[in-house]
């Protein structure tokens, strides 16, 4: 996974969460779309700003969605494979 950014954002449990943003593979059905990948939890926005003085701090930014796959598709594992076979996305 190509990495873009870390990114810290509040999380349900009170704390403050740590993310890796990404892209998702060829190889997903997600593919080019944003990968959030859980790295670390902090009780306050201030430990995790010194643990990752890099990140972003904000709102969620994964918004992916499922629209460009075919309704059609009854047997997602065999659609990808025949995808990636004749390389499709």
């Amino acid at each position: 996974m190509q990495v873009m950014s870390n990114h810290i954002e509040h999380n349900e449990y009170g704390g403050f969460s740590v993310y890796e943003l990404g892209v998702y593979p060829r190889s997903s059905v997600l593919a080019g779309q944003t990968r959030k990948s859980f790295v670390d939890m902090f009780d306050t926005l201030e430990q995790a700003q010194i643990a990752y003085p890099r990140a972003d701090v904000g709102g969620d930014v994964a918004v992916n969605t499922f629209d460009h796959l075919r309704d059609d598709v009854d047997d997602l594992e065999a659609y990808e494979q025949d995808c990636l076979r004749y390389e499709l996305y």
